[in-house]
Order: structure tokens, then sequence, then C-alpha cells
């Protein structure tokens, strides 16, 4: 219900305090629906089934974050009807069918207790907790930091490489970078689990300084190429930190973890976007951006470099 509210209040807005508050809506009814969706997600599948549905919820939702701006991008651009309020029009209706179809589902048969107040279900097992935090929690993290900066610098390596401000061309870029990292899923390899994180890990970064460079030299074709190697990091870390995340603790324990699994990415897409657009009005976008290079490139490192959890600690995919 917060999705269609913060999409009633985009399209209603006349001032930028009610951008503010609709964007604040659909963030909080995104955290409260990814975790809360593959939670019911896990609830309907077999235990033998669990990876397989969270490759396709990982899949889905990197195809859906790059269908979106893509088809905005180009209702904006190309619409002569309403192009600033007819996007959200689409995103609504689209809502209201989700909707209906999330109703069609049976239920749960979980005990209802009105006198239960309203809590988060964030925590880790104790057993679980140190591959969690220094495994599964930092790779979500970085790749979610770098998808937000890589996201909100997209219009302006648009205007800068390719000397454009159309904003067809930013979301066509958006769709190989989220979408490529969904098809990047279905390569197999590599195929162990803790593995394919790791070597996401490292395409993520590499790629990622690719892009740095494309922005120093505006080259049409480092950006082509950091943005492929991006999208193939992306989806393996997403996909397969997931499906580490789903497979941790008990069952009844899941829908926790999921939550805290998302609580740490979508931490790693708003703290350092908003530090690196407030480090860049001082110091400048590009050096900004090898600050934020530098921090992450230290970080995933550190994911890298973890032999005795990746061999010792960590399953088999």
């Amino acid at each position: 219900m917060d999705g269609n509210y913060g999409g009633i209040t985009f399209i209603g807005a006349t001032s930028p305090w009610m951008l503010y508050l609709a964007r604040a809506v659909e963030g909080i009814a995104l955290g409260a629906f990814m975790g809360t969706s593959n939670a019911l997600l896990l609830h309907h599948t077999s235990q033998q089934h669990i990876k397989r549905s969270l490759a396709y919820s990982s899949m889905a939702t990197l195809l859906g974050f790059g269908l979106g701006p893509a088809i905005c991008g180009l209702i904006v651009q190309y619409s002569s009807f309403s192009s600033e309020i007819f996007p959200y029009v689409v995103l609504l209706v689209l809502l209201l069918i989700a909707m209906g179809l999330l109703l069609s589902l049976p239920p749960t048969n979980e005990k209802k207790n009105k006198q239960t107040p309203i809590r988060l279900r964030l925590g880790i097992p104790s057993k679980s907790r140190t591959m969690f935090i220094f495994f599964v929690c930092p790779a979500v993290f970085v790749m979610l930091a770098l998808n937000g900066v890589v996201i909100s610098l997209i219009p302006t390596f648009v205007h800068t490489i390719l000397h454009s401000n159309n904003l067809a061309w930013s979301g066509l870029l958006l769709l190989i970078f989220l979408g490529g990292g969904a098809i990047a899923q279905q390569i197999a390899w590599p195929s162990r689990t803790n593995h394919r994180i790791q070597v996401g890990i490292v395409l993520l970064l590499i790629g990622a300084w690719v892009m740095i460079s494309a922005g120093f030299t505006s080259s049409m074709f480092l950006l082509i190429v950091g943005m492929i190697m991006l999208a193939i990091g992306n989806g393996w870390t997403f996909q397969a930190s997931m499906q580490l995340a789903g497979s941790l603790g008990e069952p009844a324990e899941r829908p926790t973890i999921i939550s805290t699994y998302y609580l740490a990415g979508y931490t790693g897409m708003a703290i350092p976007t908003i530090g690196v657009g407030s480090l860049s009005t001082f110091v400048g976008l590009l050096p900004a951006l090898i600050v934020f290079g530098t921090i992450v490139t230290i970080v995933g490192a550190g994911i890298i470099a973890v032999p005795k959890i990746s061999a010792a600690v960590l399953p088999d995919a």
C-alpha cells in the first residue's frame, strides 16, 4: 500500500517538499516489501527449491530496476502526454496489478495476535553471525554502494561522454547495467556460492575503476567495458549473496535474516551515495569518486581475502 501512496504523492506533487515526502514513502515501501516478499517466497517454497526461488527473485529484482529507468526515460524524453506525471501513472497501475496478485495468494496460516506490537524483525542466528557479518553483509553493502553511485552518475556520464541530455540514453545505460546483471545470473561459472561472490566483487571493483577512468578520459569504449563488468559482477554478487543469506539458520529464522540482508544492502546504497555527493561539492566529482573507489576497494579486498571463512565456514553452492 505504501508504494501506491508514494505513487499518488508523486502524481500530485506541486512543490519540492512533496517530492521528498513521496520519495521517503517509496523508500519505506521498498524496504518493507523486499524483505517481506522474499520471506513470503521462502514460506511457499520447499526446502529443495529455495536456491532456485531466490535466484529467480534476484533476477526479477535487477530486471525490474533496469526496466524502470529505461521505460521512464523513453516516456519523459518522447511522450507529449504529461511526461513528468505519466511514468508514475504507469507505476501506479503496475502496483495495483501486483497488489491484486498478492491478494490472490493462499494464506500463510500464521497465528495472528492483534495485541502484538509492530516491531522490526531483524537479527542473525548466533551460528551464522560470523559468516553474515564478515562475508554476506559486506558483499551486499559494496554491491549496492556501487549501484547507488553508478545510478546517480549515469546522467552525468551521458552528458560528458555522449554529449547528450537525452534521458532515454540514461535509461538505456541503466538497463544494460541492471538488466545485464539479471542476464549474467544465467552464467553457470563459478558454481560455488562463495567463489561466485568473490569473483563478482572483483568484477565490480574493476568495473568501477574503469568507469572512473571513462569519466577522466571521456571514453565511450571504457564506459561500455565498465558497464559490462559492473553488470556481471552485480548479477553474480546479488544472486549468490541472497542465496547464501537464504540458506542460513532454521526456516523460521530466515525472514529476519533476509530483512537484515536488505537493511545492510540499502544502507550501502544510501550512505555512500550521499557521501560522494557531499564530498563532490568540496573537491569535485572525479576526486570524490577516487576517494569512494579507494574505500570500496579496501572493503572489497577484505571480502575476497577471507580464505579461512570461505574454506572452513561457507557451505558449497
